[in-house]
């Protein structure tokens, strides 16, 4: 089993866990936060194996799939091309009656970056994909709130493989919400919009808008093998390190959920 690092195990009593599953489930008002997006396909595979003494029943399995959105680092807008998939589960220990948030998987694709955030002498075309960087909580509250470090790998021919803003040991932390952020003074607050129902059946998908401008955003390391100069040259073309309220998160997603006896 894949070794995950959390911000916090974030345990509760049951009715603290029933409520934060509810809150994943959507129990909430609000409008589709994306329309226009297809809903996609979930497969619950990567639902993570729950260790003892957390059981199977009582136990969630959550899928939140990322159909649109942008994130911008400094100077670095990049919006989202393509699905970022989230899988995690709220885990019942039977003997305590708590649940903890246990992270299964990352997936995303590298997307082309948007012509302009790089020039000279980067004068190939650059990808972007956000990887998980070893942070996942999901603290209880009405507004449906994810924990979550990330880094961005930078690939080119250039930059090699190796690029990558923020890290495990310094990660680009989100505080993602379906509310209002609180932004450090001199930067406006953003909303995003709580999970609505879509579907029914067979299992129930809910729509929702995660958002963040409270983060902060570190110094690109490891580029063209970590070579000082290449470091500083994405610094300067991304605009890293980026203060907290210099960046944003805009996560349009859909929601999907399964009791773990109910996965194939």
């Amino acid at each position: 089993m894949q070794k995950f690092t959390f911000a916090g195990r974030g345990r509760r009593r049951v009715a603290a866990g029933v409520a934060a599953i509810a809150t994943v489930t959507g129990v909430m008002s609000g409008t589709a936060a994306h329309a226009d997006d297809p809903i996609p396909t979930f497969d619950f595979a990567n639902c993570p194996v729950l260790p003892a003494p957390y059981v199977n029943e009582g136990s969630v399995c959550v899928e939140s799939i990322v159909t649109s959105g942008t994130f911008q680092l400094g100077k670095f807008n990049q919006q989202i091309t393509s699905p970022i998939k989230l899988t995690f589960a709220s885990a019942l220990n039977p003997d305590t009656q708590l649940y903890t948030p246990i992270f299964g998987k990352m997936q995303a694709d590298k997307m082309l970056v948007q012509p302009g955030i790089f020039g000279d002498p980067i004068v190939t075309a650059v990808y972007a994909k956000p990887e998980y960087a070893g942070v996942f909580d999901q603290p209880t509250g009405p507004d449906y709130h994810i924990t979550l470090g990330m880094r961005i790998r930078l690939t080119n021919p250039f930059l090699g493989g190796t690029c990558v803003i923020g890290d495990t040991g310094n990660p680009i932390t989100l505080n993602l919400t379906t509310g209002t952020t609180s932004p450090p003074a001199g930067t406006a607050p953003i909303t995003g919009k709580p999970a609505t129902i879509v579907q029914r059946t067979p299992f129930v998908i809910r729509s929702a808008t995660h958002v963040d401008n409270t983060f902060s955003v570190p110094g690109a390391d490891g580029c063209a093998l970590d070579f000082g100069l290449v470091n500083a040259i994405v610094n300067a073309q991304a605009g890293v390190p980026s203060a907290a309220g210099k960046n944003q998160m805009v996560f349009n997603e859909y929601i999907g959920q399964k009791l773990y006896t109910a996965l194939p």
